[in-house]
């Protein structure tokens, strides 16, 4: 999942509560540095480290690998989970997101393009979702809930909200920087209208 600020009332940060750099067998800085279940430390190649998936043995995490004259290249590394192995893939497009869907990984870029993790590459699929959408659940199959910003700029898209994939439903309502979260089935938002926050929620 991403790494947010969450600015918000004390109700909800109780619900989204926990480390969010951490997951069931890594945890990781943004400088790069992960550390294994067992004290182990090992150094990535990468750094500016923002998102993060545990799956199937591995993790994998977004960032920015730095070459020798100091170009910063968007970069998703894996890293088994006893640290003795690491992989890394240069992407052009910045991943925003990654997430498992149809039991595979998948990163989704800021402009919405999905790709999958298939015989060791990644592979631009036909999947096109908003720009800068966020996969906030998915059940490992068929179904995701997708969300969405706001345009911050004037000319941008003002439509943002959530939907899912698979159960056929659409929820709009103006998000920004606070993102959605979803716990125990039900999909928490935080509706930021004309500078008033509106906390409320929907059952997945």
């Amino acid at each position: 999942m991403k790494k947010y600020n969450w600015i918000i009332a004390t109700a909800l940060a109780l619900l989204i509560a926990g480390n969010a750099n951490a997951n069931g067998q890594l945890t990781w800085t943004e400088d790069g540095s992960v550390t294994g279940n067992t004290g182990k430390k090992l150094q990535l190649e990468i750094q500016g480290v923002y998102d993060s998936l545990e799956y199937n043995g591995a993790s994998y995490l977004a960032g920015f690998k730095i070459d020798k004259d100091g170009n910063n290249s968007p970069c998703i590394a894996q890293v088994s989970n006893d640290l003795s192995s690491t992989q890394y893939w240069a992407f052009e497009p910045i991943p925003n997101d990654i997430f498992v869907h149809k039991e595979t990984a998948h990163a989704i870029t800021m402009d919405g393009e999905v790709y999958e993790l298939k015989g060791g590459k990644w592979n631009l699929t036909n999947k096109q979702f908003p720009r800068e959408s966020q996969i906030v659940y998915s059940n490992h199959k068929d179904n995701l809930i997708v969300c969405h910003p706001a345009s911050m700029e004037k000319t941008g898209a003002h439509n943002s909200g959530c939907f899912s994939t698979a159960n056929n439903w659409k929820l709009g309502f103006i998000w920004f920087n606070i993102a959605p979260k979803v716990c125990n089935g039900q999909l928490y938002i935080v509706e930021e209208n004309k500078n008033k926050k509106l906390f409320s929620f929907r059952i997945c």
